[in-house]
């Protein structure tokens, strides 16, 4: 059952504030709904297990489902489904702003065409105080661009601008550009390879596209000459993001050329061809300058939301409980995960490349986790002293901070999903953040 379905169910929320500061929601989804429900949990159950639904009839996909999961699995999934999809509208319903993931558990099965009741237990969203609400003081970097930033800014455009030329007689060294044939196929066997087989290829030592034993095994070469050698060569992932396995391959490699690169001086002649609306390389340096300006202005306009913030979190008073640290730092770890899983990188690897062995990498992520909570509760606590409220303006603004260029994307996904509670949090924050940057007292200082 899709999603925006659900927004319509009339459910029957009831409310009682425990002693321990939890809520207990009992909630009851009407008999015209579990249907849908049920049929939504199965479909689920179906791909997860792989089930061909195109060989599957419809009055039958119920009983094939249960036969391959088992009645015990079926009945337990269908259960959680319907209470974990129903929990967020409920929420959402009494406005309660959860800071955990709430637990639920109920005492019935659910049935196609009869009421189903069960109970939510929702941790909400601790109130924490300042020290004080007056507007902050920052300190801001005066924004300059320096010879040396403009000279490198230079370096960089006559690399970008250098031209590869054959450089007859070359032998091949770390970080040269070739130009090959190449012929790959598995090991002992006549199956090609054939993302590794191509007339012509232009590859760069030392790029990390493929493993350093096979760069290693093309040093030394000359143009004209062919190199036949094993290695092993990584799969292609899989779409779960887990790498495929690694093949041994027999490769054979026909040098047509070494390049060598041929960087241009940065002249009042180059200037007037390459970039003619700077005129000469004064003119091109002041155009730099003036591009580094708006860049560092424009950088340091969206750190002010930053810093703002932790100026303020400075003044939070309180203790936040160990369990909201845990299921903040798995809920940052697991976003990202998911980031660097794009790129193709592990949290291992993203560590090693930030210079940080594994435990030194915790640390400061549970600091970051520790700083998020503080700013994002004391802008819970400013939004309240300052009694601000909702509109759809600040909607539109958290969504543009959240998901920029998939704003509506990422409303759909939380208001569909029940959600909305999360960006109307997200929301007031923002407007919080806002009147924060505005009122505050940005001093200059030289860095």
């Amino acid at each position: 059952m899709a999603n925006n379905n659900l927004t319509k169910v009339k459910l029957k929320i009831d409310r009682k504030d425990l002693e321990d500061g939890t809520i207990q929601l009992t909630v009851t989804i009407p008999a015209e709904t579990t249907g849908d429900l049920i049929k939504g949990a199965a479909f689920i159950l179906a791909l997860q297990n792989k089930i061909d639904l195109s060989k599957v009839k419809m009055e039958e996909f119920d009983a094939v489902v249960i036969e391959t999961v088992g009645e015990a699995q079926y009945k337990a999934f269908i259960n959680h489904y319907a209470m974990s999809a129903m929990t967020p509208y409920a929420i959402t319903e009494k406005n309660i702003q959860p800071i955990v993931e709430p637990e639920f558990r109920s005492s019935m099965e659910i049935a196609p065409d009869e009421d189903f009741s069960f109970v939510a237990l929702v941790m909400p969203k601790p109130h924490y105080e300042l020290s004080s609400y007056e507007p902050v003081t920052v300190k801001l970097p005066r924004i300059t661009v320096t010879e040396e930033e403009i000279d490198a800014q230079l370096s960089n455009l006559a690399e970008r601008s250098a031209k590869a030329e054959p450089d007859p007689g070359a032998v091949v060294v770390a970080a040269s550009e070739l130009v090959f044939a190449i012929d790959t196929k598995l090991k002992d066997s006549d199956e090609a390879i054939e993302h590794m087989t191509a007339e012509r290829r232009v590859y760069t030592l030392g790029e990390d596209f493929l493993p350093k034993e096979f760069d290693d095994q093309l040093l030394g070469m000359k143009a004209g000459e062919s190199r036949t050698f094993d290695f092993e060569l990584p799969g292609v992932d899989n779409l779960d993001g887990t790498p495929g396995p690694t093949r041994t391959v027999t490769t054979t490699v026909k040098l047509t050329q070494v390049n060598r690169k041929t960087v241009p001086a940065i002249t009042d002649a180059w200037v007037q061809a390459q970039v003619p609306e700077a005129k000469n390389v004064q003119g091109l340096r002041e155009m730099l300058r003036e591009q580094g300006t708006e860049y560092k202005t424009r950088e340091q306009e969206n750190m002010r939301f930053f810093l703002v913030a932790s100026a303020l979190a400075e003044r939070f008073q309180g203790f936040i409980a160990d369990e909201i640290y845990e299921h903040t730092r798995s809920d940052m770890l697991a976003n990202l995960r998911e980031q660097l899983k794009q790129s193709g990188m592990t949290i291992e690897q993203y560590a090693q490349s930030m210079g940080m062995e594994q435990q030194q990498f915790n640390m400061n992520f549970m600091l970051q986790v520790r700083e998020t909570l503080r700013q994002s509760f004391a802008l819970d606590a400013l939004a309240r002293h300052l009694k601000l409220k909702v509109e759809e303006e600040d909607r539109e603004d958290a969504l543009k901070r959240m998901a920029p260029g998939n704003e509506e994307r990422a409303r759909t996904d939380l208001e569909g999903s029940g959600r909305g509670y999360l960006l109307d949090e997200a929301a007031l924050r923002t407007k919080a953040n806002k009147w924060l940057v505005e009122t505050a007292i940005f001093e200059a200082q030289d860095q």
